[in-house]
C-alpha cells in the first residue's frame, strides 16, 4: 500500500513538473496583454486600412494584383479578396493594406505594399502600423499613391 501511494505521489509531482516546464515566455507576454484588454471595450466597427492608388489625372489605376509582406519577417500579409471585391478595388482604385484581426493585440509592423500590372511593380510603400485591444491603426505611411 505505501508503494501505491509513492509511486502515485512520485507520478504527479513528474506531471506537475512537466506541466511547469511546457509553457514557454510567449505564454506570459500573452496572458499579461489579454489581461490588460479583458476590460476594454471595443466599438464593434471593422476596422480595414486601404491603399488608393491613382494615376497622373487622379484616375483610379486597376491593377492586375497587388502583395502586402511584412518587412521584418518576409511574411506575406496579402488580404485575399473575392473576385467581385477585387473587381471593385480596380474600379474605385482602393486595396486593402490591412484590417483588424490580422495582427496580435498590442502589435506594430513595419510593411510594404506593392502593385502590379502585367507583372511589373508599377507602385509601392512602406507604412508602419499598429494595433491596440481594439483595432488596426496607421502610424506611418502615404495611403494615397500616384503612378
Amino acid at each position: 500500500m505505501i508503494n501505491n501511494n509513492k509511486l502515485f505521489l512520485i507520478a504527479i509531482s513528474l506531471l506537475l513538473s512537466l506541466w511547469q516546464t511546457s509553457c514557454n515566455a510567449d505564454d506570459d507576454a500573452n496572458d499579461e496583454i489579454n489581461a490588460q484588454c479583458a476590460e476594454t471595450i471595443c466599438t464593434a466597427i471593422f476596422i480595414r486600412i486601404n491603399v488608393s492608388v491613382t494615376d497622373q489625372n487622379q484616375n483610379p489605376v486597376a491593377l492586375d494584383s497587388f502583395t502586402v509582406t511584412d518587412l521584418d519577417s518576409g511574411d506575406d500579409m496579402t488580404i485575399r479578396l473575392s473576385d467581385s471585391e477585387f473587381t471593385n478595388a480596380q474600379e474605385t482604385g482602393l486595396y486593402p493594406l490591412t484590417q483588424d484581426g490580422i495582427l496580435d493585440l498590442n502589435q506594430v509592423r513595419q510593411i510594404q505594399f506593392k502593385g502590379f500590372i502585367n507583372n511589373q511593380e508599377v507602385v509601392s510603400g512602406d507604412y508602419t502600423v499598429s494595433t491596440d485591444c481594439c483595432h488596426v491603426d496607421l502610424d506611418s505611411g502615404d495611403l494615397e499613391l500616384n503612378l
